[in-house]
């Protein structure tokens, strides 16, 4: 699968994906709250397509980023307390899963709902479901509560990050950097 990093740093690659992850997902936490504050205009549609737009794109770079894990050597942990370790990566795990689950669910919400996704006006997707109110429920109810998980767990990483740099003065946060 993947053998142990000698040198603890991440590839420049993982660092690309990891911080092209976050800044999209910075810009969408946002601008997805405000549009759905939003009364119905063609300023909300027009927010909405750049919302889901930006959705598939984070699908797409957290697929890559998982193939390209695959693949890679990872380094090894920065603590010897392996409880920690474990959920270190138990929030690295759900950070993946809910960043692969909510532009699903999103896709999904649109499908059921009739409506198209059309990436940033120039590629309708397809549906992902036929139209079905009761999915397209379930569907808005899964993507706020995926989006109210991602803020807590991003919270957390980016906490855990911040204390190991400036408390702990450790390599955590140093070896994800460029």
């Amino acid at each position: 699968m993947h053998s142990k990093r000698k040198n603890q740093q991440w590839s420049l690659s993982i660092k690309i994906l990891h911080w092209l992850s976050a800044v999209l997902i910075f810009m969408q936490i946002p601008l997805g709250i405000y549009a759905e504050e939003m009364k119905l205009s063609p300023l909300k549609l027009e927010l909405f397509v750049w919302h889901k737009s930006l959705g598939i794109v984070i699908l797409l770079v957290v697929i890559v980023r998982l193939l390209w894990r695959m693949n890679e050597s990872i380094p090894e942990p920065i603590s010897d307390n392996s409880q920690q370790t474990r959920l270190a990566n138990i929030a690295h795990l759900t950070l993946y899963l809910l960043m692969f689950l909510l532009p699903l669910s999103g896709w999904i919400m649109s499908s059921a709902a009739n409506i198209p996704i059309n990436l940033f006006w120039l590629l309708e997707l397809p549906a992902i479901t036929a139209p079905d109110t009761a999915l397209k429920t379930f569907a808005v109810g899964v993507h706020g509560i995926c989006a109210k998980l991602l803020i807590a767990i991003l919270i957390v990483h980016i906490g855990a990050a911040l204390r190991h740099h400036f408390l702990l003065h450790d390599t955590a946060l140093k070896r994800m950097w460029f």
